[in-house]
């Protein structure tokens, strides 16, 4: 089976897999300040016995700009650090495959958060030529490029990215991402996961739109 269609096969079933846990949990609006709107929807996390609730979190959004620009600075370490303030150390290993690539982020989360950080293997799909873009991302084991350290809490993630070229100048985004629950309770971790997406958000925005 050629590689590209392998990983794609493995992407479909696991974004299958956590689409069946939980169908009929809807998505709740927590947090819009227009065009940007943050929802949540708490579903079973695949593949945890016994069964653990995690938060799913879709962040939809409008940027004056093109798929392609957007997808680049995804990629480009370079300029993390303008538009994800949280991030204090973060690596991409680009591939000679351009469909897929892999990442390192370490965040620098505000207290009471303790400090996270993750190993994500991106995928990427050209779901319609020229108008739309799907990359998903999922927690990946990696001794060699990313050993767990001591004191920093490794996350478990999964999600997508939705790039739907719109417009000639407009970009509509839908951004998900599944993660595991902390320990933390949830009346001081809300306020800061949905405050964090909210300004990276815009920090996006600002930057595409600049380019």
């Amino acid at each position: 089976m050629p590689v590209l269609l392998k990983f794609l096969v493995l992407f479909c079933c696991a974004s299958l897999k956590v689409a069946a846990q939980d169908p009929e949990v809807e998505f709740v609006l927590v947090k819009e300040d227009s065009p940007i709107y943050v929802h949540e929807r708490w579903i079973t996390f695949p593949g945890k016995v016994p069964a653990v609730k995690a938060r799913e979190v879709k962040g939809e959004f409008l940027i004056r700009s093109s798929m392609y620009t957007i997808l680049d600075l995804l990629k480009d370490e370079s300029k993390i650090k303008i538009w994800q303030k949280h991030v204090s150390d973060f690596k991409v290993h680009l591939q000679p495959d351009t469909t897929w690539w892999l990442e390192y982020s370490y965040h620098d989360i505000p207290w009471p958060v303790s400090d996270q950080d993750h190993f994500l293997k991106y995928v990427l799909t050209e779901e319609i030529p020229g108008k739309q873009l799907f990359i998903t991302f999922e927690s990946v084991a990696n001794d060699k490029l990313a050993p767990v350290e001591k004191g920093v809490s490794r996350m478990e993630l999964s999600g997508s990215w939705t790039l739907e070229q719109v417009s000639e100048d407009q970009v509509k985004i839908t951004y998900r991402i599944l993660s595991m629950p902390s320990h933390i309770p949830r009346m001081f971790t809300d306020p800061v996961i949905r405050s964090n997406l909210m300004s990276t958000i815009n920090a996006l925005t600002k930057l595409a739109e600049t380019k």
